[in-house]
């Protein structure tokens, strides 16, 4: 049996993703994409629920949002890995950082990027001196842990600002998608955001420019789905009429979310 994923880039979509549609031979019913990334990893890519793509007659349709923008990727599957796609590179000439929300892929934004500053890459240690030793004696548990450091930016209107806090109300874990182009010596990564903090450009009260702090880890890959193949099909299905999709959902977001 053999399942092969063809991919399309679709860098016109906000935001911009990679469209894989996967074929599969007789008896195959699911199977789990991956992505071979520039660092020479393989990740899933994500599907609506987490679990393995789901194939009804032979063919399947997944959205990848979290390819790195600018780099050549590749697609296989855990059921056919010797079954490698052609390479494909989404948004080749970016020159934007974007901030992906895995989950509800809609949210997602470019960003300004006022300033990224120093990066620490803390180590778990303990320091014993014995007595009598001019040296001390060091143990860790082996290994340097993930980037944390803060990044600085910068919204320019009210309707960007509110864009900015809509994708991080959450609080969940983000993915930051700098491109290669870009030559900061950053790679694309998942990061996990602490309190930020707001500050106006001009102590004036009707100035919309705004500066963001955003303390960060650099983290795993998060597990879960993605509410991207969400449709109006999908809301009808659920509410019988408009009054119910409006006692349910508070606003858009809400509804983009779902259930």
């Amino acid at each position: 049996m053999t399942v092969t994923v063809t991919p399309t880039v679709e860098p016109a979509n906000d935001p911009p993703r990679i469209r894989l549609n996967v074929a599969a031979s007789a008896g195959e019913t699911a199977a789990t994409v991956l992505r071979l990334d520039p660092d020479g990893r393989q990740r899933e890519v994500r599907t609506f629920d987490g679990n393995p793509l789901v194939i009804s007659g032979g063919v399947a349709l997944v959205y990848d949002y979290e390819a790195p923008l600018g780099s050549a990727v590749s697609y296989s599957t855990v059921q056919s890995p010797a079954t490698v796609s052609a390479q494909v590179t989404l948004r080749e000439a970016e020159d934007r950082v974007w901030l992906v929300h895995v989950g509800v892929p809609e949210l997602s934004m470019p960003i300004r990027v006022a300033s990224l500053g120093n990066r620490t890459r803390r180590v778990t240690q303990s320091v014993l001196r014995p007595s009598g030793s001019e040296f001390p004696v060091v143990q860790t548990d082996g290994a340097r842990k993930a980037p944390e450091g803060v990044i600085e930016v910068r919204t320019d209107s009210l309707a960007e600002m509110a864009r900015l806090e809509a994708l991080t109300w959450d609080s969940g874990v983000l993915l930051l998608n700098v491109p290669v182009a870009l030559g900061w010596g950053v790679s694309t990564c998942y990061i996990a955001v602490g309190d930020i903090e707001e500050s106006r450009m001009v102590e004036y009260a009707a100035e919309p420019g705004r500066y963001f702090n955003f303390p960060y880890l650099v983290v795993d890959r998060p597990a879960g789905g993605s509410q991207s193949d969400r449709t109006w099909a999908d809301v009808v299905a659920d509410n019988a009429t408009w009054a119910s999709v409006t006692a349910k959902y508070s606003s858009w977001l809400d509804l983009l979310a779902g259930p």
